[in-house]
């Protein structure tokens, strides 16, 4: 897609604009789906048939569309607030929170969470369907950035409709606090003339449209609808008042300013901005659908920015996030690796208990993620992914030697005493494809090699891969030339351990649990998504 016809200015999908009835929106899905069974993906009558419980609900006018557009419209409301997903299959997944709601409980409490946590992107604005796509810089929790500029004594604690569309509304990510604020209060101070002129500079900046000659009237009541409905989904919360009519605004009265603060501070800390799109999502919606009961630590809890021990823990930070999560390694392990470094034994250990410590860094890390999805160095590839592998629960021996010679094998898993597995890492950046030729090596060199390890016996094989599988019917080929079926493969990529991983640790899966989860999987299949090892699991 051409960058010129990216989104660039914030969007929702807007058939219903007051979130009052998102609860009779998911019963009425539930009911039309017969409780999410029934595929969704390509099913037009199934549209249509939540088209018809929607009217016998009272949230919608009685009007079926022909082709059921009207059903996926709102479907998408519920997917762009991650009340469910579309998994593998077509089916329409709920989300605890969606569960939650459905059942009666903390219905309000819920419905203003998914409105703090809404994120751009989420998981329905990467679908491959969503059209037209937004920018790849955006990076922002809208709801919470627009009742943030309202916490402002600079623009009076208040925001209109116009500054909402022309202004706020460009913001990509949540660190433009400070440009945006600028860039209202320049814009109160213009005149009639230089408004409508900087209106104008906007709108065909930021319009992926195709614009008439009337430009910034157009793009004015084409986004301004938007900026409506966010000052709406924000009024609900109640963290903010909105007054409406021809100067439309949304407020904060100013004995209220403090508890808001208050109020966005908790959010801010308790769901920080999910990046789970980078490897998955359904781990993303998952996540993103978590009820208000189901928490969620932030990574350094009350610590301050710009405290010494606040720039401490960065640096030592940058020292651990070339493992997936710091916060499962042992406490030796992070004294060594510290250590090793520029910080002192006592030091290392201080680090250690904060990191080791219930609030901190529950999470997959943002950088060793994109470090392993970007890795450019073949070997440091394999490194990273032994370190998922090993806080998979796996005892990880990299590049192993046989006869005290190295062989070609990458990676050695050491499980349940006295079995084994090898993996080789593949990090081809488009398509790995196991061909005849690699897979005739598997055969003769690497399983024989590994037949008897130190004691341990050989159970399974595998390649993980950076990005794409091809040539899956080799597993069964190996599998059965070089053991009879006795020792299985596995193609995963690095996207789906990584969410395997990730889905661990939300959970709090022991190390022991986490083992037998990988070994189900192994059985000559390939996995690409996070949805075929739910299916498998």
């Amino acid at each position: 897609m051409s960058k010129n016809n990216l989104r660039k200015i914030w969007f929702i999908t807007r058939p219903e604009r007051d979130p009052a009835f998102h609860e009779e929106a998911l019963k009425a899905l539930s009911e039309a789906t017969s409780n999410f069974t029934i595929k969704w993906s390509s099913n037009r009558e199934l549209h249509k048939n939540y088209e018809q419980a929607l009217i016998n609900i009272g949230v919608k006018r009685n009007c079926i569309s022909k082709d059921g557009s009207g059903g996926r419209t709102w479907a998408a409301l519920l997917k762009t607030f991650a009340y469910c997903y579309t998994d593998n299959n077509g089916l329409l997944i709920p989300t605890k929170v969606a569960i939650e709601i459905l059942n009666g409980n903390n219905v309000f409490e819920n419905i203003k969470k998914q409105i703090l946590t809404l994120q751009i992107p989420n998981s329905y604005f990467l679908e491959s369907g969503f059209r037209p796509k937004f920018d790849s810089n955006f990076a922002i929790l809208p709801v919470r950035f627009l009742i943030r500029l309202c916490t402002n004594s600079k623009l009076d604690y208040c925001l209109t409709k116009e500054e909402i569309t022309f202004i706020v509304m460009t913001a990509q990510r949540d660190n433009e606090l400070e440009t945006i604020v600028d860039k209202i209060q320049a814009f109160r101070n213009m005149s009639i003339e230089e408004k409508n002129n900087y209106k104008a500079i906007i709108s065909n900046q930021y319009d992926h449209r195709e614009r008439s000659d009337n430009g910034a009237r157009d793009f004015y009541d084409a986004h301004s609808d938007v900026a409506h409905t966010f000052m709406l989904i924000a009024e609900y919360t109640g963290l903010v008042q909105y007054d409406r009519g021809i100067n439309a605004k949304i407020s904060i009265p100013l004995y209220n300013i403090s508890s808001v603060i208050s109020d966005l501070n908790y959010y801010d800390k308790r769901y920080p901005f999910n990046n789970r799109y980078l490897f998955s999502l359904e781990r993303m919606a998952e996540v993103n659908g978590l009820d208000i009961n189901s928490y969620k630590a932030s990574r350094y809890g009350d610590i301050k920015p710009a405290t010494n021990s606040y720039k401490k823990l960065k640096k030592a930070e940058k020292l651990l996030n070339q493992y997936p999560n710091p916060s499962i390694l042992s406490t030796d392990k992070i004294i060594e690796i510290l250590s090793a470094s520029s910080f002192s034994i006592s030091e290392s250990k201080k680090i250690s208990e904060y990191i080791k410590s219930n609030v901190v860094m529950e999470n997959l890390d943002e950088n060793f993620v994109n470090s392993v999805l970007n890795e450019e160095n073949n070997l440091e590839f394999e490194k990273k992914i032994g370190r998922i592998l090993e806080q998979l629960g796996f005892k990880v021996l990299m590049h192993p030697k046989v006869d005290g010679e190295r062989t070609e094998i990458d990676i050695l898993l050491k499980y349940n005493d006295n079995l084994c597995g090898i993996i080789d890492a593949k990090n081809y950046k488009e398509k790995f494809t196991l061909s005849s030729s690699l897979a005739s090596h598997m055969i003769s060199e690497y399983i024989p090699n590994y037949l008897n390890y130190e004691g341990y016996k050989l159970k399974f094989f595998g390649y993980i891969t950076c990005n794409d599988i091809g040539g899956v019917s080799n597993l069964s080929k190996i599998s059965n030339k070089s053991s009879n079926g006795e020792i299985t493969g596995i193609m995963i990529n690095a996207k789906t351990l990584l969410a395997l991983l990730d889905y661990c640790i939300e959970n709090n899966i022991s190390s022991e649990t986490r083992v037998n989860l990988f070994l189900k999987l192994i059985n000559n299949y390939s996995y690409t998504s996070f949805t075929q090892i739910s299916d498998k699991l």
